[in-house]
């Protein structure tokens, strides 16, 4: 199995997309890269716009292989929409790009928020004479060739009745690895995220992790037992690698906040890792370091105003 990390926090933009292929499957996963209209009352600083338009060209570059796109649920930052945005770095035709002639395997839309089913409607209007198929993801399996995906019944978006919606895990097994890839789980915070890796049994775990910059949201218990959390999964019989992505990354003092759960994978044996360090880079927490970067590097007179009336909200 081949693992290629595209976009995410440790690389400089709201994103955990990633490419996997194995001997029958070429597949990407969470086709989205975003950043946060506001951060620290500031939009996105100039090397963010450019980081955006970087990593959206290297998701072209592995979108010429695929075969198949999964996305896990409707926040901006894990598919391609169908409309230019500056925070995206789409085009009005971006999207055709990435889903024209590809089988996309998404959400199902039955127990969608509000805002996220209004996404749903508007991709599949989109895509649906484009693709080459639409499967719907949750509970479901699907074998190609030898390699099986399973994919999770639909989890909470952080703890159980979350207002921030639902999300689909992936597990894919080519007989030799299996890995689990399960976005914005926020932790986990819910159980019912907990029980479906340990059904699992991954050997490499993909995962939000807790989003401890979230305080406005989540309750102060809620981010704890997400940090508790990992460390149960840490202690999983059959877990080689524990790859930490998004919201955790999004301040900078992250790696502090888990040292508990560092000290564990190292007595474990059980390696613990960045989108960044998979692929040999340093973290660039572009978002976390937004108010440095207006201080050090100050866009042109005029930058800001121009953000004003753009009005997207943040997922």
């Amino acid at each position: 199995m081949r693992l290629v990390p595209i976009a995410e926090e440790s690389l400089g933009v709201r994103s955990v997309a990633m490419y996997i292929e194995t001997g029958d499957l070429r597949i990407l996963l969470d086709p989205g890269i975003s950043l946060a209209p506001r951060r620290f009352g500031l939009p996105p600083h100039p090397r963010e716009i450019i980081r955006v338009s970087e990593l959206r060209r290297s998701l072209g570059e592995h979108l010429s292989r695929a075969t198949h796109i999964f996305i896990s649920h409707y926040h901006r930052d894990h598919f391609t929409v169908p409309y230019e945005s500056i925070y995206m770095g789409t085009e009005r035709d971006t999207y055709v790009g990435v889903y024209r002639g590809k089988v996309v395997i998404m959400k199902s839309p039955r127990d969608l928020n509000y805002s996220q089913r209004l996404r749903y409607h508007g991709l599949l209007k989109a895509i649906r004479d484009i693709s080459r198929a639409i499967i719907y993801a949750d509970g479901n399996t699907i074998d190609i060739g030898s390699t099986r995906v399973f994919f999770s019944e639909s989890l909470p978006h952080g703890p159980e009745g979350s207002r921030t919606g639902r999300v689909v895990a992936v597990t894919i097994d080519d007989g030799d690895l299996r890995l689990t890839f399960m976005p914005d789980v926020q932790g986990p915070i819910s159980e019912r995220a907990i029980g479906y890796i340990a059904s699992m049994e991954p050997e490499i775990l993909v995962i939000g992790g807790p989003p401890i910059y979230l305080t406005h949201v989540f309750s102060q218990e809620e981010i704890e037992n997400g940090i508790k959390n990992l460390l149960r999964i840490i202690d999983m019989p059959r877990l080689r690698s524990l790859i930490i992505t998004h919201h955790t990354l999004r301040t900078l003092e992250w790696r502090s906040r888990l040292s508990e759960v560092f000290s564990r994978a190292r007595a474990r044996g059980v390696e613990m890792m960045t989108y960044a360090a998979m692929i040999g880079r340093e973290e660039d927490l572009l978002e976390a370091r937004r108010r440095e970067l207006f201080e050090t590097e100050p866009p042109p007179e005029g930058y800001i105003e121009q953000f004003r009336a753009r009005g997207e909200d943040e997922e």
